[in-house]
């Protein structure tokens, strides 16, 4: 598994109609996909939620449909909002730091096709705060403010507070946290952490 290279992440807004990859990624905002892992049976749900005409049965209008959940996933995945969705495993997904700045760019775009009332931005809160806090203590941080070449992947598994054999999946979520946090307190060093931890452990690293 590879981590999506910024070229290719989606920049355009959302459809000014109703579009169900967008509400996919809506959904997942409003239930906390920037912070933290979210079922993606709980994601087709909200879809349903905000846009019943369009994630609900032919049949039964009144059911939400968990393919047409599924098939909004699949397509903002791979074609409309390429890199802006991780998915840790197959039951769960959660916005990556591009996806976040993709919903709060366009913010209003969606709250008007989509929601009867204002949404509030994401704040910084105290986790962050404790996460920096914790990396800044971590052998994988003292040696890659002197020299990156010497942290090993045993380091960078406990600053990531993960495992060395941990899938990489588990690596990129964790990585992906660490973005959250740097972008949230306006810490590029945290930032430049997360790339450098991305290229050495994780880029062309079998899963």
């Amino acid at each position: 598994m590879t981590m999506s290279s910024s070229a290719s992440i989606r920049k355009d807004p959302p459809s000014s109609e109703a579009n169900n990859q967008d509400v996919f990624m809506w959904a997942l905002y409003l239930l906390g996909g920037a912070d933290n892992d979210i079922g993606v049976e709980d994601v087709c749900l909200k879809c349903f939620e905000i846009a019943p005409a369009r994630f609900s049965w032919r049949t039964h209008p009144e059911l939400p449909d968990g393919v047409k959940g599924l098939k909004a996933l699949s397509v903002a995945e791979n074609k409309s909002h390429v890199g802006l969705i991780l998915r840790p495993n197959k039951f769960n997904c959660r916005l990556t730091l591009e996806g976040i700045k993709w919903v709060e760019a366009y913010r209003a775009i969606l709250e008007k096709n989509y929601s009867k009332a204002i949404v509030q931005a994401s704040k910084t809160t105290n986790q962050h705060e404790r996460k920096r806090h914790e990396l800044k203590k971590s052998d994988a941080w003292a040696k890659f403010l002197v020299d990156p070449t010497s942290v090993e992947m045993s380091d960078a598994a406990a600053a990531l507070q993960c495992s060395a054999a941990s899938p990489t999946s588990i690596w990129a979520g964790r990585v992906n946290d660490l973005r959250r946090t740097g972008d949230l307190l306006a810490d590029e060093s945290i930032l430049s952490f997360a790339d450098f931890i991305e290229a050495k452990f994780i880029i062309g690293r079998k899963s």
